[in-house]
């Protein structure tokens, strides 16, 4: 209610206002808030009255408006409370209510202490509630006191106020702590409260003069605690020095913060705060403030922090000195603020200047420039970065680091921070390793290298404490991040490789093993087994004989040496780690001996040994009287010391004596190991095993375990037994001493003793040593006959146990031993299958095992396997097992010459439906064994009708799906459906069966699910091949003839397939491509790394699909006329996905997908050139030539010329094709001519007769002359080119009267010299592919998938070596016959070449890339102006969430610029313009229509400037009453127009109040409102235009009045 409207009211009614206020108080019908808005008024009236009102009136008035109005309102009040609904009429509620109870103090008089009091006490409660719940972490709705930022605002209007209320109150210093501790407790993030404080209260509790020093004090003590506390506690300390800042670095503060060491590492926490990155704003301007209020000082600051020494000094004899290392130091730690990568990397190479700072020692003070902190800053700054390649810039500028120019830094941090953020890096960020452009594949990344010459320097600078503690500590950084292969694979290298220093104990081998276990976790056995292989090496290097125990060590080893380990015998890892245990195994600590003295140093290892063989076998009281099978991995641990150690003793030896030496210390019972008096305990156990009475259980099981464990470590390769041939005969002394008793045993055992469910763990262990014993001696021996009897027999009392199956009850007992029977079958069937040779003769003993299968009946459940306690999953195991070994028999008998003896299990239909039926209920190996019978079974059941074979294909790809995830049975299964789904005898089916239609629906899937995991389509692709490749025999006789024409058909049926194999190539994500990378690397390092040693080969290369295409194609040639319409089908095929691509994208980049796929089109086209025939040539020459006009791809464009040549050459009559293109009338394109010169050059060398050659050169000549003269540049250039080398070789041959007919040519040659582009003819003329290769001699699987991609810039992803070839099926390479090209090139030009990529930017215009140029262009200069992004300092107390309208917690501007834009109508100008005041300063913008803001072209242009500008609504039909308004407000309008009497901008004058009014985009600023300014200015024109842009005009305006009123000073 307006206030002279009161009076009126007052003055005709003769009512006090007093009395008119207690009238409004007891009027009911009135809002709170139009009470409010009347008292505020009738309060304002009262103010004026006062001297005519009664004192005593007044003062109870306004204690009752305080307490029934005032109070409530304010409480009712709520703007922070988690979760509630805000009200937008609350802040304005909030104002008036504050103003209101100002009013009535300030009416209260010399009698407001009470009532202030009173005011002051709720502030205070309410301040200590709110501090209370942030402590306990809730929010509670109290009704009695204010909202936490409605007591900070009524604070606010009680200081604002103060000199204005009669009394000087005490208020002031009872609720300062209480702000403190409420900026201390406040939530940041949720909340203004931390600005509010900041921004309002604090500078109004500093201005009292008296306390002045003692809250400052309070205040930098509050910011001690904050710098100890979260993110949040970081971030409201800097808000509070940024608040605060001129108290802090003002002259009139005694207390100076620059003189604190503390500050200095609060400005380094800051610079690193990552959830806030206006936080990192305020340290740097701090850190700006700082330096400049430090240097115009003059004056000396030391500062010491108690954790890094002196973080920061000065000196003004050193300022010169100083001031651009901090300059530098700022200049780069606001640039790593920026994502632009070309913005930042400028500014990189200043880095050395901090550098050089951090290594500079001044004489004088006696310290560094710069403290290396800073410079960990900065790198740590860097991590954090958004760009990748800052990361591995910041990484590799510290590994880099000349350590023996700055020794000091050891002690300063520095392995700290090499352990902490350094180390954290290296291991977690996998994308440091991707291989950079120009890498080859195979190589080691930067940072690879970098890391172990790095580890070498930080170790040379350590003493020898601090070598112990570095390299401990570096494994614990290992154990305690998450980190992937890739990353712990370069870092485990490095420490494989640095110089021996004995520094890990017991404890580092425990982390290493809890890194094994935990942190390998690829699935990549090649990485899996580098990264095992060089833990093996570090440890000998590394570990420490007097700290490492023997039996640690053992630990350690065994976990290195799982079954996809390094660790295997034969290998160079091996022979190490064994010599390394010979030399230091007797100084090895022993925890577990008791002797006391000091005994023989080479008796400690033997010692060891002994009694951990006898650990090994010794029996605890629980095993004793339980029937488990005991573990195994103690036995496997003692087996590998012992190898390891006679290996090692037999390679020392050898190394230091005679071969007779040798001899004479092996029977020597002093000084040396052997295996037979080690294992003497083991062999008298076993040759008791079977009489003793008394003997457990599983102290036998024990002993059996470490004979297998002996005989697995021990290997059967080639690589493993010529390792050393002394541990071979020792070992097989000790299975010899108790072979036949062992023997004898495990027969007892599992024909009579099998019978409880514990003992399945036992007949799988018994039988694999079964299969062990026949491994091991293969044949010519007594043992190898102890082992014959000794499985003849299993097989007899195993048939007669089976027998006896229909008589027996179905008990437990029973149905274990029928198991143990089926298992011991199946095994002597396996090794009669796969095993050696000597033990082929057991397959008439077995042929009795057909008679006692029960395929029919399964392996149920018995009756008493409840009162068994035998559990479900204990029995499907058991099934499982039975199973397996079940159909193992059956897979025998049927691998069998003559299987006749399958017949009594039933028909073939009837023995694949049974297994298709046993798949659901097998798991693991089971459900793999059945699919292996299942391809034996197909050829049998093919005949018989589609459905059977349709449902084994079926059941099989069930089981592919169900075994996805299982990555020890996915392999086996996936092979075996791929045999089952393209069994040989399904591959000619019809081409309307259905047994075909789902071989290309699984075809279809299997390339799907190749894109996914690598290998599988090598699968699909290696069968095939080699089952079409299989019919090119060199006979053809009737059979053969047929068999061929089979495969010929089966391939055609199947030629989508070939398709997609030949193009294949799966997109791979980033990380798979290092990893892949690294694989590469690791296979090239060879017999360096031992996993390669172990793992020969990886079939799951994805380039290997390829391959057996090519292989397969390559070896038809003996039978081309047989495979002609196949391959004129292929051809046309692979055309026509040539085209299909082209239609989908015209235009692509390098190494992009379609370019990619193309060139794989035509690799396969070039392999089949040599079967095209002249018929089929002439119908698609044609579409050649359109293709090289169409193709922007050099490399494509290459193989299609080489095609064409090829064709040309080998059916001269297509060669007037190329005459006709090369018509100078010819309607070919552009872009087509060079292609056609190309090819023209060519061909004429690849005829081989002298008068051929003459002939065409003649022909060749004149129709290539014409284009030499024409005017599109890069065509003459190629034309003179291609005369020049036909000219050249002219004379080389001796066409002497060719050359004289054609001696007109010669001035057109020699005008290349004038050519004003002599950079362009060098590079053309120097390029490969003109004057280095050769069609015909160069053609060759060489050239074509690797030379050829390589010279042309393919990314190396598509290069494929010519040794995967030879690798990959179908093996052709060694039978001359099958060759129709090729494998390698005889020629050794290309491969001494250089990759010289020549693009086209548009048809027939070429360009090379300047590599050079490049190369220059990459590292920028260490000085020099760089490009920096203005931060706006000015707001660094202001906080983007805050809600702006609120004005007084805006930061003051300076200046008063109103610039008026409601004239304007386009959201882009008004956006463009929001941003130009707020960067300028505008403190006020003035819209048409709020509606401009939402607008998202407006926020497009303006980029959040909304926000941080006070934005106006005034529509154009009020802005003559507004401006108005603003001339009685003291402005000077300002029309940016130009009028009759306009002035020039550049002598025009801006008052401090001015109003800038902008006009409409088209019609200017109305007459009307012209008439109301004071002055129209324009921008002085130079050019045609008539006007500039308003946002420009607008722009300049406001870029002049901050010239002149802003910035002035």
């Amino acid at each position: 209610m307006d206030s002279i409207l009161l009076k009126l009211l007052q003055r005709e009614s003769a009512v006090s206002p007093v009395q008119l206020i207690q009238n409004l108080l007891k009027e009911p019908s009135c809002s709170l808030d139009d009470r409010i808005e009347a008292l505020n008024s009738l309060c304002s009236v009262l103010e004026s009255d006062a001297p005519g009102c009664q004192h005593d009136q007044v003062l109870t008035v306004c204690e009752e408006v305080i307490n029934t109005i005032c109070i409530p309102s304010l409480k009712a009040v709520n703007t922070s409370r988690v979760g509630k609904t805000k009200d937008s009429s609350q802040p304005q509620r909030l104002h008036a209510a504050c103003e209101l109870l100002i009013r009535c103090l300030g009416l209260s008089g010399p009698h407001s202490t009470e009532l202030i009091d009173s005011v002051a006490l709720l502030i205070d409660a309410s301040l200590r509630t709110y501090c209370e719940e942030q402590r306990l972490g809730y929010d509670s709705d109290h009704k009695d006191v204010l909202d936490v930022k409605t007591a900070v605002e009524v604070m606010n209007y009680l200081l604002k106020h103060e000199s204005n209320l009669s009394t000087h109150h005490k208020f002031e210093t009872q609720l300062f702590p209480r702000v403190l501790d409420t900026l201390e407790h406040s939530r940041f993030y949720t909340e203004g409260t931390s600005s509010r404080v900041v921004g309002i209260l604090l500078p109004k509790f500093l201005s009292n003069v008296d306390r002045y020093q003692e809250r400052i004090s309070a205040i930098w003590y509050l910011l001690l605690r904050l710098k100890t506390g979260g993110h949040d506690a970081v971030e409201k300390a800097f808000l509070l020095l940024c608040g605060l800042a001129d108290h802090f670095f003002g002259g009139t503060c005694s207390f100076d913060v620059t003189s604190q060491g503390e500050f200095w590492a609060l400005l380094q926490v800051g610079l690193l705060t990552g959830t806030n990155a206006v936080t990192r704003k305020r340290a740097m301007y701090l850190l700006k403030r700082a330096i400049d209020t430090i240097s115009r000082c003059d004056r000396t600051v030391t500062c010491a922090d108690a954790n890094a020494g002196l973080l920061f000094w000065w000196s003004p004899a050193h300022a010169a000195q100083l001031m651009p290392v901090w300059q530098d130091y700022i200049l780069i730690i606001e640039t790593l603020e920026e994502n632009q990568v070309h913005v930042v990397k400028p500014v990189l190479p200043r880095m050395k200047t901090l550098i050089t700072a951090m290594a500079t020692v001044l004489p004088d003070p006696g310290c560094l420039l710069l403290h290396p902190s800073w410079l960990y800053t900065v790198y740590r700054k860097a991590f954090t970065h958004d760009n990748k390649n800052i990361h591995r810039w910041a990484l590799l500028d510290i590994l880099q680091l000349d350590l023996a120019a700055s020794p000091h830094i050891i002690t300063m941090g520095f392995t700290q921070f090499i352990l902490g953020p350094v180390m954290s890096k290296l291991l977690q960020d996998t994308s440091l390793y991707n291989r950079l452009e120009g890498e080859k594949l195979g190589s080691c990344p930067v940072i690879g290298q970098a890391i172990l010459p790095f580890l070498t320097k930080c170790l040379d600078m350590l003493g020898s404490a601090e070598k112990v503690q570095f390299m401990q500590d570096m494994i614990t950084a290992v154990c305690c991040e998450p980190c992937g292969a890739v990353p712990l694979l370069y870092v485990t290298q490095a420490l494989a490789s640095i110089p021996p220093v004995p520094t890990w104990g017991d404890a580092t081998l425990a982390q290493i093993r809890q890194v094994v276990m935990t942190h390998v976790m690829t699935n990549n056995i090649t990485l899996r087994g580098a990264i095992q292989c060089h833990f093996a090496q570090a440890i000998c290097n590394m570990a420490d004989v007097e700290k490492v125990s023997l039996q640690q060590l053992a630990g350690t080893l065994a976990c290195l040496e799982r079954e996809d380990g390094c660790m295997v015998r034969g290998t160079g890892l091996w022979g190490q780690v064994s010599r390394w245990l010979t030399e230091h195994g007797d100084h090895l600590q022993d925890l577990s001996s008791t002797q006391t003295g000091d005994p023989a140093p080479e008796a400690h290892l033997r010692r060891f040994l002994q009694a951990g063989v006898q650990a090994a076998i010794q029996v605890s009281p629980e095993e004793a009287s339980g029937s488990d099978l005991p573990g195994r991995s103690e036995a496997h641990s003692i087996a590998m010391l012992l190898l390891l150690a006679v290996d090692g003793q037999h390679s020392v030896r050898q190394l230091q004596g005679t071969e007779e030496q040798q001899e004479t210390a092996l029977h020597s019972p002093v000084g040396v190991l052997s295996l037979e008096p080690l294992l003497s305990p083991v062999a008298q156990v076993m040759n008791s095993a079977r009489t003793h009475p008394y003997l457990p259980p599983a102290k036998a099981d024990r002993c059996l375990h470490i004979l297998s464990c002996l005989m697995e470590e021990h290997g059967t390769s080639e690589m493993a037994r010529g390792c050393c041939a002394s541990t071979t005969q020792q070992l097989s002394l000790v299975l010899q001493s108790c072979l036949e008793e062992t023997l004898a045993f495990l027969v007892q055992k599992l024909t009579a003793e099998i019978t409880k469910m514990a003992d399945i763990g036992r007949v799988n262990m018994y039988t694999q040593l079964l299969k062990q014993f026949s491994t091991f001696y293969p044949g010519g021996n007594h043992a190898t006959n102890l082992v014959l009897g000794s499985l003849q027999t299993l097989v007899e009392r195993s048939i007669k146990i089976l027998e006896s199956q229909d008589s027996q009850v179905s008990v437990v007992q029973s149905q274990l031993s029928f198991l143990a029977a089926m298992r011991s079958l199946s095994c002597v069937c396996e090794i009669v299958q796969t095993g050696p040779a000597a033990y082929r003769g057991l397959g008439e003993v077995l042929v009795g095992a057909g008679r006692v299968l029960r395929l029919q009946d399964g392996f149920g459940k018995p009756a008493d396997a409840d009162s068994e306690h035998v559990s479900r999953e204990d029995w499907g195991r058991a099934v499982c097992l039975y199973v397996e070994s079940q159909w193992t028999v059956v897979d025998f008998l049927l691998w069998l010459p003559d299987n006749q003896v399958c017949h009594a299990l039933g028909s073939p239909a009837e023995l694949l439906t049974r297994a298709m039926d046993n798949t659901e209920v097998a798991t693991g190996m089971a459900a793999i064994q059945l699919m292996r019978t299942m391809e034996r079974l197909i050829p049998l059941v093919h005949e018989e009708g589609e459905s059977m074979c349709v449902a084994a294909m079926d059941c099989a790809w069930k089981l592919v799906q169900d075994f996805y995830r299982d990555t020890d049975h996915f392999w086996p299964v996936m092979y075996s459906f791929v045999v089952i789904t393209f069994h040989p005898a399904l591959m000619a089916a019809p081409a309307t069966s259905t047994v075909l239609l789902r071989q290309h629906q699984y075809a279809d899937e299997l390339f799907a699910m190749g894109e996914r995991i690598r290998g599988v389509t090598n699968i699909l692709l290696r069968h095939c091949c080699g089952y079409w490749a299989g019919g090119c025999s060199s006979d053809l006789q009737t059979d053969a003839a047929s068999a061929l024409a089979v495969r010929i058909s089966s391939a055609t049926a199947h030629m989508d397939m070939i398709l997609e194999a030949a193009t294949f190539g799966p997109h791979f994500k980033r990380n798979l491509r290092t990893e892949l990378d690294t694989i590469a690397y690791v296979k090239q390092l060879g017999n360096k790394c031992s996993v390669n040693e172990a793992y020969k080969s990886d079939e799951r290369d994805d380039k290997q699909v390829r391959a057996c295409i090519v292989n397969f194609l390559v070896s038809i040639s003996r039978h081309q006329e047989q495979w002609t319409p196949f391959i004129e089908l292929l051809f046309t095929r692979l055309v026509e996905k040539d085209q299909e691509m082209t239609q989908k994208v015209h235009r692509y980049h390098l190494n992009a997908y379609p370019h990619r796929y193309k060139n794989r089109v035509w690799q396969v086209v070039l392999i089949i050139m040599p079967y095209i025939s002249e018929t089929l040539a002439g119908q698609y020459v044609d579409h050649l030539f359109n293709t090289l006009a169409a193709e922007n791809q050099i490399s494509v464009r290459y193989m299609v010329e080489w095609c064409l040549l090829l064709l040309l050459h080998k059916y001269p009559s297509l060669q007037q094709h190329l005459w006709d293109g090369l018509r100078h009338d010819s309607d070919k394109r552009i872009g087509i001519m060079a292609s056609q010169m190309e090819i023209t050059a060519h061909l004429g060398l690849l005829l081989e007769d002298k008068d051929d050659q003459e002939a065409f050169f003649d022909k060749a000549f004149p129709a290539v002359m014409p284009w030499a003269l024409v005017p599109h540049f890069a065509v003459r250039v190629f034309a003179l080119s291609a005369l020049q080398w036909m000219w050249r070789y002219c004379q080389e041959q001796g066409f002497t009267g060719l050359m004289e007919k054609h001696s007109l040519l010669r001035p057109c040659l020699d005008a290349k010299e004038n050519i004003t582009a002599n950079k362009v003819w060098k590079k053309l003329t120097e390029n490969w592919y003109i004057y280095n290769f050769r069609p015909r001699q160069d053609y060759s699987v060489e050239t074509i998938f690797h030379s050829l991609p390589y010279l042309s810039g393919i990314t190396d992803a598509e290069w494929i070596s010519p040794n995967l070839f030879l690798q990959s099926p179908p093996a052709i390479w060694h039978d001359e016959r099958s060759k129709s090209l090729p494998l390698w090139n005889p020629r050794d030009d290309l491969r001494k070449c250089v990759y010289s990529l020549w693009k086209i930017k548009g048809p027939g215009i070429w360009n090379r890339l300047d590599n050079k140029q490049e190369e220059s262009q990459a590292e920028p200069p260490a000085e020099g102006n760089v490009q920096k992004k203005i931060i706006t300092w000015r707001h660094t107390l202001e906080e983007p969430h805050l809600n702006m309208a609120d004005m007084h917690i805006k930061v003051v501007r300076k200046g008063h610029l109103v610039v008026v834009a409601s004239l304007i109508d386009k959201p882009t100008n008004l956006g463009g313009l929001c941003r130009t005041c707020e960067i300028f300063g505008v403190s006020t913008l003035v819209l048409g229509s709020m509606k401009y803001v939402e607008d998202k072209t407006f926020q497009q242009l303006s980029v959040s400037s909304q926000g941080w500008v006070n934005i106006q609504e005034v529509r154009p039909g009020e802005l003559p009453e507004y401006v108005e308004e603003m001339r009685r407000q003291g402005y000077f309008l300002i029309g940016v127009e130009q009028t009759a009497d306009s002035r020039n901008l550049t002598e025009f004058t801006f008052p401090d109040k001015s109003l800038l009014l902008l006009g409409n985009e088209k019609e200017g600023i109305p007459v009307e409102l012209i008439h109301q300014l004071d002055v129209c200015v324009e921008i002085p024109q130079q050019g045609i235009c008539r006007s500039l842009n308003v946002h420009v005009s607008g722009a300049l305006l406001i870029w002049e009045y901050t010239r002149q009123q802003v910035i002035k000073d």
